[in-house]
């Protein structure tokens, strides 16, 4: 990872305000590292059964929005117990997955990798990463779980100093 990229984002942190400035440091370290066109990130409170997308670099396609019910299914276990990112490379790979698929489409996007942050044993939340299709090939996968602690970092930040 860029040393530099990594340096803003620590210097992000440490000055932060609200959970947006919070979001804010990890779009941008994902944008100088990865690339994206679109990044959300969506905190779950397990415990309360919840959902919550807390930040969006698009708020006008995807505002930061109320809470919506965790599914505890066979999905949502795998994700914690395995910590499996989803990569889809292709509008057709993602048919099924995605119910906005137009709205995404819309936004020149064709790809996407959702990223679980999971720490104790619990899942904190996902980073979600869009951009055109066939953007995210195996080295920009890789690229995107390095992802993983800086991620943690925030999803800690936002569960200690807001409410999720």
């Amino acid at each position: 990872m860029d040393f530099a990229a990594l340096k803003r984002f620590e210097d992000a942190l440490a000055a932060y305000e609200t959970e947006r400035d919070v979001g804010r440091a990890l779009h941008r370290l994902a944008k100088e590292t990865v690339g994206v066109k679109l990044f959300t990130m969506t905190a779950d409170n397990p415990d309360a059964g919840y959902v919550r997308r807390v930040y969006s670099s698009d708020e006008a396609a995807y505002p930061i929005l109320g809470t919506k019910p965790i599914v505890f299914d066979a999905n949502y276990e795998a994700m914690t117990r395995d910590r499996k990112t989803y990569v889809a490379n292709s509008l057709k790979e993602m048919e099924g997955d995605f119910p906005d698929l137009d709205l995404i489409k819309s936004l020149g996007c064709g790809s996407a990798i959702n990223m679980p942050v999971v720490a104790g044993g619990k899942m904190l939340g996902s980073v979600n990463l869009l951009d055109a299709e066939h953007y995210y090939g195996p080295e920009r996968v890789a690229l995107v779980e390095q992802l993983v602690v800086p991620a943690m970092a925030c999803f800690l930040i936002l569960r200690s100093a807001f409410t999720i």
